[in-house]
């Protein structure tokens, strides 16, 4: 952080010296105000260059917030998922049916009227084709009825939940739209056999809207599975879970590994991160355009107003005054287009898509989250923009020696 503050210090002591630029030199501002407007040719069309580079700057950033929200939203912090060792997701985890019966017994599991609080779970992977004509790997989980009840966020949209032993699955609402044949009252064809899809579910964005819901025992059977792939647990309180985790490990008899729900959930949003690569590169490319950009109109500007220039020298402004009030106006340029370009990325915003992890091999679904935070985040990229673009421009403006400026 020390380094980071060091390096930025001067940028941060040129951007204080131009806000106290703006109170102190009121007059060259306006003008520079006045003659953006007589340029509309040229403010709109650069303006709307800045304005397309920022809306796939905030759009890319909504695609990796929609992914943190699709994960972040879907752990409990007072609920632990029991893992093998190193297994890091379900999908590669598996537990023995004798080790799950010990486990369902733990003291440390929070209890009701029902018994423990807790759910044995598997999770498959199934190939389902996509509306595009495409084919991707969807998670299906077996759960136990305690399953649902554990993940508040879930809610019935249509239909009813699915009964044990009668082969029958409930399936997201927002999925319907991205996969074919996922409607309520078709069936699917999975471990060879047919499940009825009884009902859709929503789950408040979180990423169980990527996964298809049935009974664990109906998938184990279908699926030849002799074991579970995770326990779904909860605890009295957060702060049980590290007691829990500690008597999980000493318990020789598990050999399991606990880590929180939420914890968990985290891990899964590196799924992000090819997006977030791809984004940045994408966003790398079209800013040095931008910044051309908007270096080549104040360029122009300046070339075209060397009279007026030198006026403002020859009535008492001074060098700084003058680099001042142009590097001001290369702001108020592209400020405007990342206004716009902030505004417009709403459109993309809860725009349903997807995504496959490479930890889990599954499609993710999620949407597009535009928040004021990113659209904030776009307008200050927009005016980091204004000052790479306009410094040069700014500083050859008020270099123009006074003979010459006179001369245009």
């Amino acid at each position: 952080m020390a380094i980071l503050l060091l390096i930025l210090s001067p940028f941060l002591a040129y951007l204080l010296w131009l806000v106290w630029a703006l109170i102190a030199y009121p007059i060259p501002i306006s003008y520079n105000l006045r003659s953006l407007w007589q340029r509309k040719v040229a403010t709109f069309t650069t303006a709307g260059a800045i304005a397309l580079v920022v809306g796939i700057f905030v759009v890319v950033l909504s695609l990796a917030q929609g992914l943190s929200v699709a994960f972040v939203t879907s752990g409990r912090e007072d609920q632990a998922m029991v893992l093998r060792p190193n297994a890091r997701f379900e999908l590669n985890s598996s537990i023995e049916r004798g080790r799950m019966r010990i486990l369902k017994v733990h003291p440390l599991l929070a209890r009701d009227e029902q018994g423990p609080i807790c759910s044995a779970e598997v999770v498959v992977v199934k190939l389902f084709q996509k509306a595009d004509g495409s084919d991707t790997n969807v998670t299906v989980r077996g759960l136990e009825p305690r399953g649902l009840s554990m993940r508040p966020q879930i809610h019935l949209a249509q239909g009813r939940w699915f009964r044990p032993g009668l082969s029958e699955v409930v399936v997201p609402a927002k999925m319907q739209g991205r996969f074919n044949g996922l409607e309520l009252g078709r069936s699917v064809k999975m471990g060879g056999r047919s499940w009825d899809i009884v009902g859709t579910f929503e789950a408040g964005g979180s990423s169980f809207e990527s996964e298809i819901f049935t009974d664990v025992n109906d998938v184990m059977q279908a699926f030849k599975r002799e074991s579970y792939s995770s326990l779904l647990a909860r605890l009295e309180s957060p702060e049980r879970l590290t007691a829990f985790t500690q008597a999980v490990d000493e318990d020789k008899r598990l050999k399991l590994e606990v880590v929180g729900e939420r914890a968990y959930f985290k891990e899964l949003t590196k799924a992000g991160d090819p997006i977030r690569i791809l984004g940045n590169m994408i966003t790398i490319i079209l800013t040095a355009a931008a910044i051309f950009a908007a270096m080549n109109t104040m360029y122009a500007a300046v070339a075209n107003r060397t009279k007026e220039i030198g006026t403002l020298r020859a009535i008492g402004f001074r060098q700084r005054e003058i680099m001042a009030s142009f590097q001001w106006e290369a702001i108020l340029l592209c400020s405007t287009g990342g206004i716009l370009g902030s505004l417009l990325a709403l459109f993309a915003n809860g725009i349903q898509t997807g995504t496959t992890s490479f930890d889990t091999f599954s499609d993710v679904s999620f949407a597009f989250t535009i928040t004021p935070g990113l659209m904030f985040q776009g307008v200050a990229f927009s005016l980091i923009m204004g000052l790479l673009g306009g410094f040069l421009p700014a500083w050859r403006a008020s270099r123009i020696p006074l003979t010459d400026a006179m001369k245009g």
